[in-house]
């Protein structure tokens, strides 16, 4: 084992073991049932809960409890009945078990980066994977094994340097859990497709406590189902992704250009971006800071020779007017890292829409750019990401992601200081009426960016995948105990 893995499994162990001194659970727990009602754990059916874990079960005044129960986006501030740390699927089942058998609310875990929190919820059970993080790579077959609880920074100190890689988002921080489920956008799509697109199959425990194994010959329906479908099935334990050959150096650019330009230069970047190489990855975007400072950003990475990155670029940079512009090699692991901090970095409050682009027009971007404005409260910013390469070429019904037709993502995001609350209905009314006049030029949604969508709007969004969705919601969770998500609603 590599000296950071051996420190990470060091603290977990010791995490644990501090914490699995048995607790007296002299009172009873109250807490919410999976219809939003006001029930009680007996004090009793706790003990022998965790009495039979290799993990820990915490409450409200657990040491550890309120560091457990934060998650990314600190706009959300939930408190759990209970949080069960898990250290194996045994652990998992148990919690499953308990769960149902109480007719619990339960919420899973992994990295906690949803935007909508739905990772954590109030009064009820929080299965929490972030100690089942084991990554094992068979570097003959090209195979990821790859435990529910880890994040995509494990799998990527494993894979690169045996030369290896597979799509696994930009923020290293991020669960693989949550980013796969949901479909599982990065830097590596346009090459590899989208993370869904590389799973070979899962190991996962549904609502009834069983662990199954899902793939293309085993439980096909569930296996169509989790690409896309998010946690409606059960959780996941154990992803099987396919690895690609990688060069572990990459170029990463940036270029930025001011406020002043920003129409022209973002039709440069739908232009460029446009039929582009596909050994390009292209963000794009429009921003403006706290302090009022705006402009357009392009940016993104190269895989392709480095020899060829001038020639690939020369658009971008001939176009003049830039205040940056920086072209570097970097080792992508630390590419995979460079985003972890500052805006996306834990701590801060967030607000969020996003969807599908099918056309671009003028009218989008005089947009996108005119109803931006600054306020001292929060950043803004407007992300870009192309669709085509890779992913375009997977059939709409082959997984549960129904837009394959889709040529780019956008998103809006608000972002403010965690202990800045004044702000909250200000900046989430500003974004929900900039969003109102984008929307128009969408269809649909990444499941990943849902925060506040009705279910209407969730069941529109799996198109024509909705009706099959529902049968395997039918078939391995007909109570609906997996709710917290972009949840299918079973009919039985």
């Amino acid at each position: 084992m590599q000296r950071r893995d051996l420190l990470k499994s060091a603290m977990a162990a010791a995490a644990v073991s501090a914490l699995t001194l048995k607790q007296a659970w002299a009172e009873d727990v109250p807490a919410i049932s999976l219809d939003g009602d006001s029930i009680t754990l007996d004090k009793a059916d706790i003990r022998d809960f965790a009495d039979s874990l290799g993990g820990i079960v915490l409450q409200s005044d657990s040491a550890g409890y309120d560091i457990a129960r934060q998650v990314w986006n600190r706009f959300w501030n939930r408190r759990p009945a209970l949080i069960v740390r898990c250290i194996s699927v045994d652990d998992v089942v148990a919690a499953v078990n308990f769960a149902r058998s109480h007719s619990l609310l339960t919420a899973v875990r992994c990295g906690g980066h949803s935007m909508s929190g739905k990772g954590v919820c109030d009064g009820g059970l929080v299965i929490d994977l972030s100690y089942m993080n084991q990554v094992d790579i068979d570097v003959d077959k090209k195979i990821a094994y790859v435990q529910g609880g880890a994040q995509l920074g494990d799998m990527d100190r494993k894979a690169l340097p045996l030369g290896l890689a597979t799509t696994a988002g930009v923020v290293s921080h991020t669960g693989v859990g949550g980013l796969t489920l949901g479909g599982g956008m990065g830097r590596l799509q346009r090459r590899f497709g989208l993370a869904i697109d590389n799973v070979l199959g899962v190991e996962i425990v549904t609502a009834d406590g069983k662990v199954l194994t899902a793939n293309d010959k085993e439980n096909p329906d569930l296996y169509w189902g989790v690409r896309g479908g998010g946690g409606n099935f059960g959780v996941v334990t154990k992803f099987i992704f396919r690895l690609h050959n990688m060069n572990p150096m990459v170029i990463n650019f940036g270029i930025r250009f001011p406020m002043a330009v920003a129409k022209d230069a973002l039709k440069l970047y739908f232009d460029f971006t446009t039929g582009a190489d596909e050994d390009l990855f292209i963000l794009g975007g429009v921003s403006m800071r706290e302090d009022g400072t705006g402009g357009v950003s392009i940016g993104g990475n190269y895989f392709g020779p480095p020899s060829d990155v001038d020639r690939v670029l020369k658009p971008l940079r001939d176009f003049g007017k830039t205040t940056s512009d920086r072209v570097i090699p970097i080792e992508y692991v630390k590419l995979q890292q460079v985003a972890d901090d500052g805006l996306n970095a834990p701590g801060k409050r967030r607000y969020a829409k996003g969807g599908f682009l099918r056309e671009i027009s003028d009218d989008l971007i005089t947009t996108m750019v005119e109803r931006m404005e600054p306020l001292a409260s929060r950043s803004f910013s407007v992300g870009l990401l192309p669709m085509d390469g890779a992913p375009s070429r997977v059939g709409a019904s082959d997984t549960v992601w129904a837009h394959r037709d889709a040529s780019f993502n956008i998103d809006s995001t608000s972002t403010w200081a965690m202990d800045n609350t004044d702000v909250d209905e200000e900046n989430i009314s500003w974004n929900r009426a900039y969003w109102k006049d984008v929307e128009p030029f969408t269809r649909g949604f990444y499941v990943n960016q849902l925060i506040d969508e009705n279910q209407g709007q969730v069941n529109s969004n799996y198109g024509a995948n909705h009706a099959r969705l529902v049968k395997v919601k039918n078939t391995y969770d007909p109570t609906n105990f997996f709710r917290l998500n972009a949840n299918v609603r079973p009919t039985v």
